[in-house]
């Protein structure tokens, strides 16, 4: 590292850049940080001989990791955001308070970024309810009976599905685990908990370049090839991808469209996969067609409302964990155990029963065969049976 230098060569490669403006008064200790993929000097021209603010330029670098692998401005600015590095609102530019040697610092530990020192985690311990450690040792004990084998977590909203997998995937030893999600926005929730309960005891690395994820630290798949080649232990990924990516590149389509992209996740023998949610609001004939290039051994299927498997029959019994809402406020008024009641803080639900009328019933189930077109009209909506006016 100590051999590092800072090039002020004309550059034409994608270029990170800082420089300040001494004559500014007002930018007094700040540091503009940039990206360009032209010159870096000719960039800094045009953003400050318009207003003439004289710029003293500090350093241009190639946007490359030592170990391979390009990154623009916004991981280098999360990364100082993540240092307490204070930052101008909507702006490129860094507070240093004078510091300017503070920056080239940050960014040279960036570029030569000891991945194995990432994700290390918040180290919180864990304990699972009793319910999620059923879940966990059900589908445990069929995976190992049924090797390419499907399970089913039939389970409520707030059961704790994201933790319970992870400690799933511990005890099942496994080593590459692909996540596919039709709810990006939930990437979240599989950092969050990988960050607090598991990140700090396994060797699993969480990898996602999920637009949801990036003020977070998840290991793009470059900077985790990086850390695969330099580790000198094991080494396991935890996947994140949604299912729009996986159907739009070409190796998942089946019909030689798409773009060229995910081909290490077509090349990768996964040990599980998670679907979480992924049945919702999805063309499942594509779907189906992607997860069937995906090689895998074992598939857990993560739901709050599986009604169109379940009615399908996909699963049978011994390939089903349900927790329902029922089960769990029966399970918070008959808790026994000595330490506190773990379901205590969990909102009280008041249940209703609705009386719908004989003709109602009868075509309902008339139409209750969901390949049945003709009778697919009398099916029973939710939606419509508590639809409201505008008043």
């Amino acid at each position: 590292m100590d051999n590092l230098t800072i090039s002020t060569k004309q550059k034409t490669t994608p270029t990170i850049y800082a420089y300040t403006t001494p004559t500014n008064t007002a930018k007094k200790g700040w540091i503009k940080i940039g990206y360009t993929n032209r010159n870096a000097d000719v960039r800094i021209k045009e953003q400050t001989h318009t207003v003439g603010i004289e710029a003293k330029k500090l350093w241009s670098y190639e946007a490359r990791f030592s170990g391979g692998g390009y990154f623009d401005d916004h991981a280098f600015h999360s990364f100082l955001a993540k240092h307490g590095i204070k930052r101008q609102v909507n702006t490129e530019w860094f507070f240093f308070n004078n510091h300017p040697e503070e920056a080239k610092n940050l960014f040279k530990e960036f570029i030569f970024k000891d991945y194995s020192s990432a994700q290390k985690g918040l180290k919180i311990p864990y304990k699972l309810r009793k319910e999620q450690e059923e879940a966990v040792e059900q589908t445990f004990q069929y995976a190992q009976n049924n090797p390419n084998g499907e399970f089913l977590w039939n389970a409520k909203p707030r059961f704790g599905k994201t933790l319970s997998t992870y400690d799933l995937l511990r005890k099942m030893d496994a080593v590459n685990v692909l996540i596919v999600t039709n709810r990006p926005a939930i990437a979240n929730s599989w950092f969050d908990d990988f960050e607090k309960f598991i990140a700090w005891q396994t060797d699993f690395k969480f990898v996602s370049e999920s637009d949801s994820l990036k003020d977070r630290e998840p290991l793009t798949r470059n900077q985790f090839v990086d850390y695969v080649q330099s580790a000198p232990g094991d080494v396991r990924q935890l996947a994140f991808l949604s299912l729009q990516d996986l159907k739009g590149s070409m190796y998942f389509r089946g019909d030689g469209g798409g773009f060229d992209k995910l081909k290490w996740v077509a090349d990768t023998n996964w040990d599980v996969l998670i679907i979480d949610e992924a049945h919702e609001g999805i063309d499942t004939f594509k779907t189906d067609v992607a997860f069937d290039q995906l090689k895998r051994n074992f598939t857990l299927h993560l739901s709050g409302t599986p009604f169109k498997a379940l009615a399908k029959g996909e699963f049978s019994q011994e390939q089903i964990y349900n927790w329902s809402y029922e089960d769990e406020q029966f399970a918070k008024e008959n808790y026994q155990g000595e330490e506190n009641n773990p379901y205590e803080n969990l909102p009280r639900l008041n249940m209703f029963t609705y009386q719908m009328s004989k003709m109602i019933t009868e075509q309902v189930n008339q139409g209750k065969k969901l390949n049945d077109e003709t009778n697919v009209d009398f099916a029973f909506d939710l939606n419509e049976f508590f639809a409201t006016k505008e008043n």
